[in-house]
């Protein structure tokens, strides 16, 4: 796959305004139609026009609908957005929701002298496999994501993101990390397959 520019493509606005109920609520089982995949510091990110994000400006992405599958791909986003930009400073406050993780992971990074304490080292990223919804109503939804590991071995991570009344925002743990825990599972039975490499 051929690395792009980070700037995301055009694609139009969805529906974050309109009503839950009009729009499809149902908890995707298979992977979302109509998905473009681009590369950011060698990770994979998923967009589509109706999902979002319906725009990233300076690696901060916004715009994505009010459902299910709005808050997947948001989650991803943000979650991989905010462990790899540069400016995940910027990423950390626009899109995660202002909670004790929040100014946990804030606290960290200062810290740790203004660096990302989450960022692995480039190169090393763990790439979508898959994932598999938890929960789902319209203010919240807690999604296990699936990624692969060098070894032929899956982590799987639980994440949340709430609604703020105009988009999808990542919920972090009361410690600053992004999920409660990190298992490993040997194989990827019972998730949705689903990554762009």
């Amino acid at each position: 796959m051929t690395r792009q520019a980070a700037s995301s493509p055009s694609i139009p606005s969805p529906s974050a305004t309109a009503s839950p109920s009009s729009l499809d609520q149902s908890v995707p089982d298979s992977p979302p139609p109509g998905v473009a995949w681009q590369i950011i510091d060698t990770v994979a990110l998923p967009s589509s026009a109706s999902a979002g994000p319906a725009n990233v400006a300076d690696g901060i992405p916004s715009g994505f609908a009010h459902t299910p599958t709005g808050a997947l791909v948001a989650m991803v986003q943000i979650d991989f957005r905010h462990l790899i930009e540069p400016n995940f400073v910027a990423v950390t406050q626009a899109d995660v929701a202002n909670t004790p993780g929040r100014a946990k992971f804030f606290n960290l990074v200062e810290a740790d002298g203004l660096t990302n304490p989450a960022n692995p080292e480039p190169g090393t990223y763990l790439q979508l496999t898959g994932f598999q919804f938890v929960s789902y109503t319209t203010s919240t939804a807690v999604i296990q994501l699936l990624t692969a590991r060098p070894d032929g071995s899956y982590q799987v991570s639980t994440l949340s993101v709430a609604w703020d009344g105009t988009d999808w925002q990542l919920v972090l743990q009361a410690d600053g990390t992004d999920s409660p825990n990190q298992q490993i599972v040997s194989s990827p039975v019972g998730f949705v397959l689903w990554g762009g490499v």
